[in-house]
């Protein structure tokens, strides 16, 4: 009987252990399930990192494309800026030739201002010949003047000498009244020699200032002749 329970026990333990093994087996079979599980999840790991890997690729080509977007965008806007470039080139072009214009319209109205005092410098020597030939009148009349003048005095000197001719003849008639009374009263010959020598002395001073004044008109001749021609040669200057 303890034999028995023995090999009961036995078996209970070897059923145990069978069980044991069954439940291990079962075990190796769920973690071989779960190895290929993992294996099948490593599976899906590797495609899910390749996706990644294709998600990444695409995100870069995504990237690319909107970096390429941004690019045609840039070029589009510098296509612009190079139109507005061009148009500033064109407008520094025109702004240069308006420059040149302007620098132009500043000769013009240089030249005008130039032009006006021309015409008052033409003017003004106009007015500068009409007075050098008024200056030439007064100078001819000035000229004339002093013939005048000098006529005048030549006029005063025959006045004078006239007076002086009138008082020697004066002189003679007293004279002559002298020697008369002398030849009436005959009182002293000697008087009437010195009346004849004083009547002689009168005729030779008649004389004299008779030489005298011809002196002097012939000198005033001469003078008038040489101022003559010049009075001519002025009026003909003046009439011209």
């Amino acid at each position: 009987m303890l034999k028995l329970s023995l090999i009961l026990t036995e078996l209970d333990k070897l059923s145990l252990m069978l069980t044991e093994l069954l439940r291990l087996s079962l075990m190796l079979t769920e973690l071989l399930k779960l190895s290929l599980i993992l294996t099948e999840l490593l599976k899906l790991s590797l495609i899910l990192t390749e996706l990644l890997k294709l998600s990444l690729m695409l995100t870069e080509l995504l990237k690319l494309s909107l970096i390429l977007t941004e690019l045609l965008k840039l070029s589009l806007m510098l296509t612009e800026l190079l139109k507005l470039s061009l148009m500033l080139t064109e407008l520094l072009k025109l702004s240069l030739i308006l420059t040149e214009l302007l620098k132009l319209s500043l000769m013009l109205t240089e030249l005008l201002k130039l032009s006006l005092i021309l015409t008052e410098l033409l003017k003004l020597s106009l007015m500068l010949t009409e007075l050098l030939k008024l200056s030439l009148m007064l100078t001819e009349l000035l000229k004339l003047s002093l013939m005048l003048t000098e006529l005048l005095k030549l006029s005063l000197m025959l006045t004078e000498l006239l007076k002086l001719s009138l008082i020697l003849t004066e002189l003679l008639r007293l004279s002559l009244i002298l020697t008369e009374l002398l030849r009436l009263s005959l009182i002293d010959t000697e008087l009437l020699k010195l009346s004849l020598m004083l009547t002689e002395l009168l005729k030779l001073s008649l004389i004299l200032t008779e030489l005298d004044k011809l002196s002097l008109i012939d000198t005033e001749l001469l003078r008038l002749s040489l101022i003559l021609p010049l009075c001519d040669n002025e009026s003909l200057k003046l009439s011209l």
